[in-house]
């Protein structure tokens, strides 16, 4: 009678530790999964925010020449109970029919532990048929600066326009490097 209500014990625990940690491995995923989501919707917010503050600056009359604007995004990453949260920025040029566009793939990792959580999006941060002369500095994949954008494109798109793109983390934009010069021809 004691071996049976031993084994009927070690099942019923058995049983309770294996919902129990399916529940926390569900619960930690979707819980990561909602704050990667919530991330990259700050991240592009702010990013297109700051892009279109840019132009707007570039857009005065008073403004003649380049200048440079420093992306003030959220902070890098935050580790608050072993949670970490990082992302990557990527600009690069597109041709859309007489347009110039500025797009940006952004990415999200957030880390608890062994498990981590992606999320992508593609945005369309600056779009026009006169577009200003955009330039990337500090660029994670590039040891030079990058033209993201440039009006004489309109008349002979560079061949190949995946040359053009600059990427940041979310480091280097803690740290203040990410940073475009923005020409008025």
């Amino acid at each position: 009678m004691d071996t049976l209500a031993f084994i009927i014990m070690t099942v019923a625990l058995m049983v309770l530790v294996i919902a129990f940690t399916w529940y926390m491995n569900y619960y930690i995923s979707m819980n990561l999964l909602n704050t990667a989501n919530y991330i990259t919707s700050l991240v592009t917010s702010a990013l297109k925010h700051e892009t279109e503050t840019a132009i707007s600056i570039a857009s005065f009359s008073d403004v003649t020449g380049s200048f440079n604007f420093t992306f003030m995004l959220p902070t890098s990453s935050f580790s608050t109970q072993g949670l970490a949260i990082n992302y990557y920025i990527t600009l690069y040029p597109r041709s859309e029919s007489s347009m110039i566009e500025l797009m940006a793939n952004i990415t999200v990792a957030a880390s608890l532990g062994p498990i981590t959580r992606v999320m992508r999006t593609t945005t369309l941060l600056y779009s026009s048929t006169q577009p200003y002369k955009i330039t990337a500095y500090n660029c994670v994949n590039r040891n030079r600066p990058v033209n993201l954008v440039n009006s004489t494109w309109l008349y002979q798109v560079p061949v190949n326009l995946s040359n053009y793109n600059c990427t940041w983390n979310s480091t280097d934009i803690q740290s203040g490097y990410a940073v475009i010069s923005i020409s008025k021809g």
